[in-house]
């Protein structure tokens, strides 16, 4: 399935079946085969689903009635399918609806917060459905914000590994082994790169919490803790942008005073960022003031935790500190490599900040195995406007193709060239 997989993410036929020495006809009969699972897979899941009237809009999104649009092949799919059959299915659809409203009941125990209840909730859903990854995610959620970071780490690396286990025999197979060929079991897995992320930020939980032991200053820890007056919904209602001003105004007193204590106030800190919230939102610029140079290397730590908002905010910072913060910024693309793809927001920094510097680090970077990667690397020199970008560019581009962003810079750099 490899090779269908690369033609719907917009790789080129021919350089497709010269990788896996498949003929186009192979390559075209694998991805009509694989429509028409999907297809199968689609209808079988509407007819089980969708309670529809005849007059209703046609789930199907069309804007036609349901009777004008796909009521028939409906009707004819379910006369086709064995009435046992089509029964286990109904029956399965109706599991898996109550799970999802039993799901939303357990991150909104989350958000409220009441994370014992939460734990309990998910634990006990988890014993009919393991293989349910957002389950497992609360579960992760409350081990972090309950500073039980091993607990975290554990699950968090297990359920990737099962990621990347399920992707595979996707890939291989066209369904998911933990769900069987016939589609029995309910499952919900998380993509590779989610469980990546929840990785990384059990793993520097765990090295934050020995590189920065809290000193059992009860002072500052109530200090801390009240900042967390920010995820009070009904004191701040306001939402987005908004929302965030309304909250820094309100706490500045509180930042103000945090901002005093210095590098002491890290270990206090660090903590607020591991689960996302209205308060995560408040510690970069903290942070980045109490921690000098320590704070720079954090943020670039922090923005690889891809939360909404958070990690745009550190980034932003990072472009703002400019050419100081480009060895630090080089310090952690080098470390940890099995985290690269989450690094893509430092490179791009790195192309908001165009000093010879950080062109060697983007040159060096260009020779990345992940495509991925040297797709943000590729976009990132282009906007260096850099003329000795371009036998780099072409270079990555023969070695991986003609991906949009090596394309695009290459595009930029002839037009500035020019």
């Amino acid at each position: 399935m490899q090779p269908v997989f690369e033609l719907l993410q917009g790789g080129d036929p021919d350089a497709i079946c010269s990788k896996y020495r498949i003929s186009r006809a192979e390559l075209d009969e694998r991805h009509n085969a694989y429509q028409t699972s999907r297809r199968r897979i689609a209808l079988t899941e509407a007819i089980t689903h969708q309670k529809a009237g005849r007059n209703d809009p046609c789930p199907c999104g069309s804007g036609k009635k349901y009777k004008k649009c796909c009521l028939s092949e409906h009707e004819e799919a379910r006369r086709s399918i064995p009435p046992d059959r089509l029964q286990e299915m109904e029956k399965r659809a109706v599991l898996r609806d109550r799970l999802e409203k039993q799901i939303q009941r357990g991150f909104e125990l989350l958000f409220l917060p009441e994370f014992d209840k939460a734990k309990r909730f998910a634990s006990q859903l988890l014993e009919s459905y393991p293989e349910d990854d957002r389950l497992n995610d609360i579960l992760v959620t409350v081990s972090l914000a309950s500073g039980d970071y091993d607990e975290a780490f554990h699950l968090a690396r297990r359920r990737l590994q099962v990621a990347i286990e399920e992707k595979t025999f996707y890939q291989e197979n066209g369904y998911h082994k933990r769900e069987g060929q016939d589609r029995a079991q309910l499952v919900y897995f998380y993509s590779p790169s989610t469980w990546l992320e929840k990785f990384w930020i059990t793993q520097r939980a765990r090295f934050y919490k020995e590189a920065f032991p809290a000193s059992g200053n009860s002072r500052l820890a109530a200090l801390a803790s009240e900042l967390k007056a920010a995820n009070d919904a009904r004191r701040f209602p306001a939402r987005q942008e908004e929302g965030f001003e309304v909250r820094r105004r309100a706490l500045a007193p509180v930042v103000d005073r945090l901002k005093e204590e210095g590098s002491a106030a890290v270990p206090f800190l660090l903590p607020l960022t591991y689960t996302f919230s209205w308060v995560t939102l408040l510690i970069p610029e903290l942070l980045l003031h109490c921690a000098g140079d320590m704070g720079i290397r954090l943020l670039a730590e922090l923005s690889m935790f891809r939360f909404p908002y958070f990690s745009q905010k550190c980034l932003s910072l990072l472009e703002e500190v400019g050419e100081r913060a480009v060895p630090f910024i080089d310090l952690v693309l080098n470390e940890n490599p099995a985290f690269d793809e989450l690094k893509v927001g430092l490179i791009a920094v790195l192309g908001a900040i165009p000093t010879p510097e950080s062109f060697e680090i983007l040159k060096r970077l260009i020779e990345h195995e992940n495509p991925y990667v040297v797709n943000w690397v590729a976009q990132s020199m282009g906007r260096h406007q850099n003329p000795q970008a371009s036998p780099y560019l072409e270079k990555a581009r023969e070695r991986l193709g003609a991906l949009s962003k090596i394309a695009g810079a290459v595009q930029d750099l002839t037009g500035h060239a020019k």
